[in-house]
């Protein structure tokens, strides 16, 4: 494989003790440490309730609770050196949107992730630094000696593969995970929640209520700024965001990509937007030339290829001058690593949780998933698979395109620790599968909206599922192998 090594960081980023400037980038100074950002990511310097500078975001948070997307210096309630964890808790993870928090003060200096990792960073314990991509903590002489071509190869990058567990393609480099702080005076991480099982739900209507009214909430402060494009697709996760921007869905519009390998997505968004009258346009697919293919791929530091690979151009068509609306990490509530038969009591060890990603055998990858289960020993087994979805895949794959990509102001309405709480509190019944969806997504559809239940959700409903099912095993089998580990391995 040709490596090839970007001239220019777009969104991306560099954290150290010391950095120097780059063509295009801005630079911030902290108490220990300095931020190298390169446009058009954001930096908000925060200051305590004592008017102290006890860090920056980098990214757009979102206090979801006051309505507003923060900006400028965020000024916050209470004073951060009296207790670190709980001026944390209290200012911090509670907020929505894509976005790190680099908290540094004199003692102290932690980097937290939103609730899925939605804006990616790696870092390189050896020389204390942390970036967005590993290829900005290299150089173009030392980048191809470091390459993890095994793994890369094992692992089937360039098909459809991706690195899981916090692996990345570059030897001494690891990839931040959501729940854990990264401490930036030994370089190691931690756990910090949750240490203990979710409390089921009392109501379980109350719950799905909750979730449909924090993605309005985390919607309503952008549809006030350029306005949403919100993506609109056969799925779950989009019926979901359908359902939840009704009371302003005549202010927004609605996109769906078109191709041929996507004619279920065209035929439902076309039926929902006909029917209830939606703002919808379509995208077609637009590919790459293999030099734009080869940027594209070392700007996510060589970590996923793929049919992204070649279509990535498509993106600059979404929401040119809006913000990109998208439903990643919603299926934390549809127990998407579980197999029939799960309960909290099922036996999970590092080699089937490997084989439960899709994941062919590998003793790196393997050993970093067994350090991984370390830290949730004890927990119920339902909720550790929910973990591992939402932190060992979701973060390692659902996000590292973000720096590549051409959309450059992206919204994931379910990215926030109370909506996953909700999720999880959920008895295990609401959240199996059942067919192509499952009980909390149509309930949090039934109080959004109920009449947009009437069109089935993730399939056609008729003959077509299954000549479409076949269709894309011939097309594509070695997906096949990938199910079959992912459920029976």
């Amino acid at each position: 494989m040709k490596h090839v090594f970007p001239s220019r960081w777009p969104g991306q980023f560099l954290v150290s003790r010391s950095v120097s400037r780059m063509p295009e980038s801005r630079r911030h100074r902290l108490h220990a440490h300095e931020i190298l950002a390169f446009d058009p990511l954001q930096v908000i310097p925060v200051e305590d309730a004592r008017g102290q500078r006890v860090g920056a975001f980098l990214g757009t948070p979102v206090d979801y609770r006051a309505k507003k997307v923060l900006a400028g210096v965020h000024r916050t309630q209470t004073a951060a050196d009296t207790d670190v964890d709980a001026f944390v808790a209290g200012e911090i993870l509670g907020l929505a949107g894509s976005f790190l928090f680099l908290l540094d003060l004199p003692g102290t200096a932690r980097l937290y992730m939103d609730a899925a990792g939605s804006l990616p960073a790696v870092y390189e314990p050896e020389t204390r630094r942390v970036a967005a991509t590993s290829l900005q903590l290299l150089t173009p002489e030392n980048a191809p000696a470091r390459f993890r071509r095994d793994l890369y190869e094992t692992l089937g990058i360039l098909r459809e593969g991706w690195f899981p567990t916090g692996l990345t393609a570059h030897e001494g480099i690891m990839r931040m995970i959501p729940n854990h702080y990264l401490d930036l005076h030994d370089f190691t991480l931690h756990r910090y929640r949750p240490r203990r099982a979710v409390p089921r739900a009392t109501s379980p209507e109350e719950a799905c209520g909750r979730i449909l009214k924090n993605m309005r909430e985390i919607m309503l402060p952008f549809l006030k700024r350029e306005g949403l494009s919100i993506t609109l697709t056969a799925g779950n996760e989009t019926r979901m965001l359908l359902a939840a921007a009704r009371p302003f869905r005549e202010k927004a519009e609605f996109v769906t990509v078109v191709s041929d390998q996507a004619r279920l997505d065209r035929v439902r968004a076309d039926e929902l937007a006909t029917r209830f009258g939606l703002r919808h346009r379509h995208v077609p697919l637009r590919f790459a030339t293999e030099e734009q293919g080869r940027l594209w791929h070392a700007l996510t530091g060589y970590t996923l290829g793929g049919p992204h690979m070649q279509t990535h151009p498509t993106s600059a068509y979404l929401a040119p001058d809006t913000w990109l609306v998208g439903g990643v990490s919603g299926e934390v509530g549809r127990g998407f690593f579980w197999r029939p038969g799960d309960d909290d009591d099922t036996d999970i060890t590092p080699e089937g949780l490997w084989a439960r990603m899709g994941m062919p055998p590998h003793p790196e990858g393997i050993a970093a998933t067994a350090a991984w289960l370390r830290g949730v020993r004890g927990l119920p087994a339902l909720l550790i698979l929910d973990l591992a979805y939402l932190e060992l895949r979701v973060a390692c794959w659902g996000f590292v395109t973000i720096y590549a990509s051409h959309v450059r102001r992206m919204l994931q309405p379910l990215v926030a620790r109370e909506i996953y709480e909700a999720m999880l509190s959920l008895p295990p019944e609401w959240r199996r599968m059942q067919g192509h969806s499952n009980r909390m997504v149509r309930e949090v559809i039934r109080q959004g909206w109920p009449a947009l239940l009437e069109l089935p959700i993730g399939c056609y409903g008729d003959w077509r599922d299954r000549t479409d099912l076949l269709k894309r095993a011939l097309r594509k089998p070695y997906l096949v192998a990938k199910v079959l580990r992912k459920r029976f391995a």
